[in-house]
């Protein structure tokens, strides 16, 4: 029986007692990170207790600052932030507007933006921040910096898994990079604000959750081949808890249905937690995220871009259709020619593929840097490699309950009206190739692209065959 099974869902997602007693009893509970999260709030209505639970965590008798974007949004009054602000100040709070972001309402999550925001929250007893993942990404990270800033999200859509953990996805040197930041010492998920957000926000937070059927098995992969021995089979239970409800009520997320969003956004925090517990993005986060922040990294930043979860609900169809195709020529005898190649070569495809992008060559250096180390821990274990053909079948057991068909991906995403072709978002044919075919040289760690691609199936002809069992589907590009 799966250690979390003791808890009952969706309930699980706010009885944070109970999941830090499931943690504390798990076998593993010593290679846990403690959860950090202060106090979960979901269900309809419930952004009538802001201003208790901002009293409950405030730091002194300064304002409260009211971290958001210029974006508007449906609420109670023309604009939810203004009612959110009035809340508080109907409770005797007094409050400073911080905006972030453009006059487009995007935010970009980079030290610019978090040294700007920082230095107008100066002084704040507490913070609230409202509105998307990158909000809440620069909410952490200032609080962060600010020794322990007392921190409230607002969660006003279920677009991402990444309110509910202690990590912010920066832009570093133009790469996307994954940094410890803090917990939130209280997040508010209001079923009723969410259910009016714009459908699409919701719709992506699905194609987010999505990846929760693939990058665990890459988390594994990455431990079965000596490059990351953090697997946790407690934190992916946790992760996983309440997905195939979510997955099972997806019709419903495009329409706003309550109970269904209510399955969605209790799912992500779930995979939020598990996440910060892991200590790394791991259990939602594999070879999908990367192609995904490869194709952000590639954007034309004066165009509108595609939401990350939409982008990682496509992908996760391309890389659950990888795995197939790596378990396959597994079987057929494919990892006793694994390939050990030398960091002359690969410094060399690391500079092509990511010198063009950024002809400053820092691109190419960040992920060059990353990359190295992933290689020399790949020639480091070709010793016990060379077992990989006898270890290979009790792991392909173990991958029947993390993996789901690629066809089941592609029908959730059709019930909630989601994206499942790249196409859909804006997303060309040339970035999508280059992104999906230069995946594994961007980070150090280990996925079922760079399984692939060290045994000989994962080049440009062989991302060009995926595309073709993608598109039998309806998916791909």
């Amino acid at each position: 029986m799966s250690p979390v099974a003791r808890i009952s869902t969706p309930d699980a997602a706010r009885d944070l007692i109970g999941i830090r007693r499931m943690l504390s009893e798990a076998p593993d509970a010593g290679a846990l990170q403690p959860l950090g999260l202060g106090g979960v709030v979901l269900g309809p209505g419930v952004l009538d207790l802001l201003p208790e639970l901002v009293a409950q965590v405030r730091d002194g008798g300064a304002d409260v600052v009211l971290l958001a974007d210029c974006r508007l949004m449906a609420g109670d009054v023309p604009d939810l932030k203004a009612g959110i602000e009035a809340r508080l100040r109907a409770s005797g709070e007094r409050v400073r507007r911080v905006t972030i972001g453009d006059v487009d309402a995007r935010v970009h999550v980079d030290q610019e933006t978090i040294d700007g925001a920082a230095a107008a929250a100066a002084g704040a007893a507490a913070l609230v921040s409202v509105g998307s993942g990158s909000v809440a990404d620069v909410g952490k990270a200032v609080c962060d910096s600010a020794g322990g800033l007392p921190h409230v999200v607002v969660q006003t859509a279920g677009s991402v898994n990444g309110f509910a953990d202690d990590q912010s996805v920066l832009l570093v040197d133009g790469v996307k990079r994954t940094t410890a930041t803090r917990w939130p010492d209280r997040l508010l998920i209001d079923t009723d604000v969410v259910a009016q957000a714009p459908s699409y926000l919701n719709r992506a937070g699905l194609g987010d959750l999505l990846a929760t059927y693939t990058a665990p098995a890459d988390w594994l992969l990455a431990s079965l081949v000596g490059q990351d021995a953090t697997y946790s089979a407690t934190v992916v239970s946790l992760a996983r808890l309440h997905v195939d409800a979510a997955v099972d009520a997806a019709s419903g997320i495009g329409t706003g249905d309550l109970l269904a969003i209510e399955n969605l956004t209790a799912a992500l925090t779930l995979s939020g937690i598990s996440m910060g517990v892991a200590g790394r993005t791991s259990p939602g986060s594999g070879m999908e995220h990367t192609v995904s922040h490869l194709l952000e990294m590639a954007e034309d930043h004066g165009e509108p871009s595609p939401l990350h979860g939409a982008k990682v609900g496509a992908l996760t169809v391309l890389a659950a259709l990888l795995w197939v195709r790596v378990r396959d020529a597994a079987r057929r005898g494919a990892l006793a020619e694994l390939r050990f190649p030398s960091p002359e070569e690969m410094q060399r495809r690391v500079d092509d593929a990511f010198g063009p992008a950024d002809p400053s060559g820092r691109m190419a250096a960040q992920c060059w840097h990353d990359y190295a180390r992933k290689l020399e821990r790949w020639h480091g274990t070709a010793e016990s490699l060379r077992t990989l053909p006898d270890r290979w079948p009790a792991f392909d057991a173990e991958l029947d309950a993390l993996l789901a068909p690629p066809e089941r991906l592609v029908g959730a995403l059709r019930a909630a009206g989601a994206p499942t072709r790249l196409a859909e978002l804006g997303i060309r044919e040339e970035p999508a190739r280059w992104a999906l075919a230069n995946c594994h040289l961007m980070r150090d760690r280990f996925t079922v692209a760079d399984l692939a691609f060290l045994m000989g199936i994962w080049e440009p002809a062989d991302v060009d065959s995926l595309l073709l069992d993608a598109a039998a589907l309806g998916a791909g590009l």
